[in-house]
């Protein structure tokens, strides 16, 4: 009798399909974010980056550009501004709470199918 293991290629294909799935939620993230994001220039629409530097790590961040990093800021943050051409502050946050459960699913569902 014998058998082949086969667990570090399986691991290798884990890690792959959790790194893919938070790209992808990244993006659709990005994308709701940036629809919500507070018209003045445009500019700030225009930014919006999904970052994946950290993707060895397990990590992808969703956010603006540096150039627009102070602004960005306090447009997110100032709930007491008003948006006379469309968008709303905590426009990262907002879409990010009402989809984490969404983006749990589908990281968990991408791994599951490489485990099934």
């Amino acid at each position: 009798m014998s058998f082949e293991w086969y667990g570090g290629q399986i691991l290798d294909a884990i890690i792959e399909a959790g790194d893919n799935a938070l790209l992808t939620c990244g993006a659709d993230l990005q994308s709701k974010s940036i629809d919500r994001a507070p018209i003045d220039t445009g500019k700030l629409r225009e930014s919006g980056v999904v970052d994946d530097a950290e993707i060895a790590s397990h990590v992808v961040k969703v956010g603006y550009s540096p150039e627009v990093d102070d602004y960005s800021l306090v447009q997110h943050e100032r709930l007491d501004f008003n948006h006379p051409r469309g968008g709303e502050a905590k426009y990262l946050e907002n879409p990010f709470n009402e989809n984490a459960q969404q983006y749990i699913e589908k990281i968990g569902k991408d791994i599951g199918e490489v485990i099934k």
